[in-house]
């Protein structure tokens, strides 16, 4: 399948099937839902060699159009397996990976030590030893819908939780691809569609700008470090297990102080904008690097960016922050 039969594939097949359950389920089966039903923001399409890859990213209160990112990676690894050497699983053939966590010793001990939520967010769990997360080998299909994957070796870090995520082979007709997605949406129970969540969370919760600012491309690039952190300070200190935020620090964005002394030191990875004699200057991504302390150190990267571990940094994205923070 060539990688513009897979956009139209993808386009085609989630617009429609997002669409009819935002229009049925949050009306004529609401008493029925856990809480709250959760849908994608944006849809990012990956081109690499041997592989295409589909990721739904973002948290939204309600369907919207999804927004489609292109993009390319020069491996399924570099997509996927956040490392290199032995992996914790290779995937032959056809795979799945349902409300599951995916992780080497390292990551998994590091998630449990540092993120107080993280236990009620692990499902079913797939640890071991190993360099990298997964190695893909000759074969189809591996679905990944709503999984997190924890990569740690040494004082390196990263999580990543996955709304929906999917890679076939490029050797793949496009007609089989979208038979694969409508039998595998029709398998699922009624009341809990693929791409979508429901959670038992307070629908006020959901309402707050913080919430809004998941999707990291709308907005935020016209908020300033301090303008995130006063939406989010209530997020993060939850999640980080903290108890004060100081913000904007020597060389941080902000320290998160914890009441075991465990403090972190913080960096926004986020297209916010840095303000300069009083004028604001929209950051770009660049890739995190370790600063010189004893701090726990802590980037938060979009969602739909490729970032490996990186020694000495905690690499997060905000949607794994939102996604443990809704746990709590």
């Amino acid at each position: 399948m060539k990688p513009t039969e897979f956009v139209k594939v993808n386009g085609q097949f989630w617009a429609e099937h997002l669409k009819g359950v935002s229009g049925h389920l949050p009306v004529s089966h609401r008493t029925e839902l856990p809480g709250p039903m959760l849908f994608p923001r944006m849809m990012v399409l990956t081109e690499t060699p041997d592989w295409n890859i589909l990721e739904l990213v973002g948290l939204s209160r309600e369907y919207r159009t999804l927004e489609v990112r292109r993009q390319k990676a020069a491996s399924v690894e570099e997509y996927f397996g956040v490392g290199d050497g032995d992996p914790v699983i290779t995937l032959p053939g056809e795979n799945l990976f349902k409300d599951a966590t995916i992780a080497t010793e390292a990551g998994k001990r590091a998630l449990t030590e540092r993120f107080p939520n993280a236990a009620n967010l692990l499902g079913e769990e797939f640890v071991g030893r190993g360099d990298q997360l997964l190695r893909f080998a000759p074969g189809n299909y591996s679905t990944f819908d709503r999984a997190l994957l924890v990569h740690g070796a040494d004082d390196a870090f990263r999580a990543h939780w996955m709304f929906f995520a999917l890679a076939i082979h490029r050797s793949e007709p496009a007609d089989k691809y979208l038979d694969f997605l409508r039998t595998y949406s029709n398998a699922r129970p009624h009341l809990d569609p693929i791409g979508t969540i429901s959670l038992p969370v307070d629908p006020v919760v959901l309402k707050a700008d913080a919430f809004e600012s998941t999707y990291l491309a709308h907005g935020l690039q016209d908020l300033s470090v301090d303008e995130f952190l006063d939406k989010h300070e209530e997020i993060l200190l939850s999640v980080f297990g903290a108890t004060k935020l100081v913000r904007q620090p020597a060389d941080a964005d902000f320290i998160l102080e914890r009441a075991d002394g465990d403090n972190v030191l913080g960096r926004l990875e986020l297209p916010v904008a840095d303000v300069v004699n009083g004028k604001k200057r929209r950051r770009s991504f660049r890739t995190p690097v370790r600063a010189n302390t004893d701090s726990r150190q802590l980037a938060i990267v979009p969602s739909q960016e490729i970032v490996a571990s990186v020694p000495g940094v905690e690499i997060v994205d905000y949607d794994t922050i939102l996604r443990l923070y809704l746990e709590s």
